[in-house]
């Protein structure tokens, strides 16, 4: 620490103490005085009310019966007041440990690709067609750890979450297994018009992400960007269709795993600043098992709702 800023601080110090403490009007000049001589950078100076370097990246400054210590390590500045026996620490430029953007609400929509990366179900999979607006994407990413790399803006995260996806169809079906494949449901052939119909899929997930922040002292000040991959293993997965017969409105609820992959993987790309977040996912692992259904690899995009 150099002397100018070893003056700046004291000085910063002793109008705390003076402004939160009012003097006794005989100590009143006496503590002008001394703040004069270090401001003339005079740390020879000695008395009663002394500064005296105690090592080489700390100095301790004594004021009546007030003593201050500040104290410099690895790059950063802590400065404590012993008073009455008491310690007060005043301020502390530690570098806080990263902390990355997982965890929070997260919503969404889903859609589909081909293999060709067309935003499209392709030739044969016209039942797989999606209503992309209304097909949602939910994210509850309740457990984050954290881990450093570099400072406190470098890192990798890890943790865990809830995803559910909603696969809102655009065709008057549903599906269903026959015969070792998915096939469709078709209500038009039974007369029967939906009102909707969907699939809807949850998965645990399990991300690694390796995020840059800016180093912005604040973290709700900083911007953020993540890439890496999400693990994710289906527990649990239905198609539910509503319709009306003879003004009547039935919904019929199929529990069943439709030849969903058990385990999939996919990649996410993050971005952020402040309370505004985005997030984009693509899993090459597919949608159905091999040979089972539709080539079909699920994307989602969305924005957080909520962090935590």
């Amino acid at each position: 620490m150099t002397i100018k800023n070893t003056v700046a601080v004291i000085l910063s110090i002793s109008l705390i103490l003076l402004i939160s403490v009012p003097p006794a009007p005989a100590q009143e000049n006496d503590m002008i005085r001394k703040a004069e001589m270090l401001e003339m950078n005079s740390p020879g100076h000695q008395d009663n009310d002394t500064v005296v370097p105690a090592k080489a990246d700390t100095t301790v400054i004594t004021i009546g019966s007030r003593t201050i210590r500040i104290i410099e390590k690895n790059g950063s500045t802590d400065v404590n007041i012993d008073r009455d026996d008491h310690r007060v620490r005043v301020h502390d430029r530690r570098p806080r440990r990263f902390r990355g953007n997982w965890s929070g609400l997260e919503i969404g929509l889903n859609n589909f690709v081909t293999g060709d990366y067309e935003v499209s179900t392709g030739p044969g999979a016209d039942f797989m067609e999606l209503h992309a607006a209304r097909s949602m994407n939910l994210n509850l990413n309740f457990m984050q750890y954290s881990l450093t790399l570099r400072q406190n803006n470098i890192g990798l995260v890890t943790g865990m979450g809830l995803e559910c996806n909603n696969y809102r169809f655009a065709n008057n079906v549903s599906i269903t297994r026959q015969d070792g494949v998915i096939v469709p449901v078709d209500y038009d052939e039974l007369g029967i018009n939906l009102d909707r119909s969907r699939l809807r899929t949850w998965h645990i997930t399990v991300p690694l992400l390796l995020e840059f922040q800016t180093s912005h002292a604040q973290r709700s000040n900083r911007a953020h960007i993540s890439a890496g991959v999400i693990g994710g293993l289906n527990i649990g997965s239905n198609t539910r269709v509503v319709y009306r017969d003879n003004s009547r409105r039935y919904r019929d609820r199929v529990r069943d795993d439709f030849y969903l992959v058990p385990f999939r993987y996919g990649f996410t790309l993050r971005t952020g600043y402040r309370s505004l977040n985005l997030y984009a996912n693509y899993y090459p692992s597919g949608l159905f098992q091999d040979n089972k259904g539709p080539e079909l690899y699920p994307v989602a995009i969305g924005f957080s709702v909520i962090g935590f």
